[in-house]
């Protein structure tokens, strides 16, 4: 159940498969979302079939290292790496990104760390999701207090984070965030659509920065 997704920006596909969890607007938001010179070493926790990978490497040259537990996404990713010619770019690493952040060698090694993570505790939302759509959703292979924690972990002092949730957790991403040493520095609240309450928010952060907290507006996605 294979597809080629065209995301209308510099001439970059994504092979997806209807059969695995697909990316939604909030990947998209999170890859714009970041901000980097295209010298910057990224990593990508939960990369999935490799968005974020391929956007920030496409459309701004950086390095990035996307880390995923699935094996069958990441032989999407890969796929998809070298049909954008991204090879010398990206490399996408099989693994649990617990693991991955206690490799010695990949502590401080990043200068942005992104992360898209499950949103639901593991047991709620949708009964009917099974498989690598269950996975990328609930907390079932990693918490969020576990992505932040592995997030801090591979983030340089002065790196930065980013990150998107479901608005019901901004209280608990904050003060992860910062327990973790991953200073808040700009929240960005999504809605679906004007008129709607919202539902999505973005977070930049900054290891080892001092507190301070720009909100920008609001605004639909």
């Amino acid at each position: 159940m294979e597809r080629i997704d065209d995301l209308q920006v510099n001439g970059l596909k994504l092979i997806q498969d209807s059969e695995l969890f697909c990316f939604g607007c909030d990947a998209v938001e999170l890859a714009n979302f970041v901000t980097g010179l295209p010298s910057s070493n990224v990593c990508d926790l939960g990369c999935g079939s490799g968005i974020i990978p391929v956007l920030l490497a496409g459309k701004r040259g950086m390095s990035v290292t996307g880390v995923e537990l699935q094996e069958a996404c990441v032989s999407l990713a890969r796929r998809s790496v070298e049909l954008n010619g991204l090879s010398d770019k990206i490399e996408i690493v099989c693994a649990r990104m617990q693991d991955y952040a206690e490799d010695r060698n990949n502590i401080g090694a990043f200068d942005i760390v992104t992360c898209n993570p499950p949103y639901r505790k593991e047991g709620s939302g949708f009964k009917q999701e099974r498989g690598s759509v269950a996975l990328a959703r609930h907390e079932i292979a990693v918490t969020l207090a576990e992505a932040v924690h592995c997030a801090s972990r591979l983030t340089k002092s002065g790196g930065k984070f980013f990150t998107v949730c479901h608005i019901e957790r901004l209280a608990e991403m904050i003060s992860l965030c910062t327990s973790e040493k991953l200073e808040p520095k700009i929240l960005q609240i999504l809605r679906p659509c004007d008129g709607k309450p919202p539902h999505l928010f973005l977070l930049k952060c900054i290891k080892d920065a001092a507190p301070a907290l720009t909100v920008l507006p609001e605004r639909a996605v």
